[in-house]
């Protein structure tokens, strides 16, 4: 879903947005936690099946024409998103975990795991490190935009500009080009927008 590791790593720091990209899943979830995720995979693999299938030729005048982008949509959980960023963080060789509450008006806090790794390929930031953090998005034609509002590093205030400088260590340890938070970002193929509710997250498609 989003498409490459750089550009999966400021999303899940920003938001996990659980929007990742299709990457292979293996065994480290435990069963309840992939069941929970389910709804939400197989919600998103039919709305990308349905905006990558070319547009049918009406036979008849009659027939309704295909339903517009945007005006349809579905509901998920904070525990459906909460496991299916689990689920896509398997493989992420960064980010190791996500937490996140959603609020109101496209508002979310969020505990982040990171381990950079090997300490000399950190640099200046932290090896490992929990980022705790409350964000507000924009989404708008399929791409998804942060604004990084509040961050802490354990219990320490930091800039957000901190998660750009991980954004830009990670994309040198990737060798793909470097992102900010400023950015825009793919969201999954046929899905439009995002908004949240309190305990809830809306895809539009």
């Amino acid at each position: 879903m989003i498409r490459s590791g750089a550009s999966r790593t400021a999303a899940f720091a920003a938001l996990a947005l659980a929007v990742a990209a299709a990457a292979p899943l293996c065994g480290q979830v435990s069963p309840e936690v992939r069941a929970k995720a389910a709804p939400l995979f197989d919600a998103l693999a039919r709305i990308e099946s349905e905006a990558e299938r070319p547009t049918a030729t009406r036979i008849s005048p009659q027939a309704p024409p295909p339903p517009a982008p945007g005006s349809r949509s579905l509901v998920f959980s904070e525990d459906e998103l909460n496991a299916y960023a689990a689920c896509r963080l398997e493989n992420e060789p960064y980010v190791k975990s996500a937490i996140l509450k959603l609020l109101a008006g496209n508002k979310v806090e969020g505990r982040l795991g990171i381990d950079l790794g090997k300490p000399q390929a950190s640099g200046l930031v932290p090896q490992k490190q929990d980022l705790l953090f409350a964000a507000r998005f924009e989404t708008k034609d399929g791409k998804i935009r942060i604004d990084m509002d509040k961050l802490f590093l354990g219990t320490q205030p930091i800039e957000p500009a901190f998660i750009d400088l991980v954004i830009g260590i990670v994309s040198r340890l990737q060798d793909v080009p470097a992102t900010t938070l400023e950015d825009w970002y793919d969201l999954p193929r046929g899905v439009q927008r995002l908004e949240t509710r309190p305990g809830q997250v809306v895809v539009i498609y």
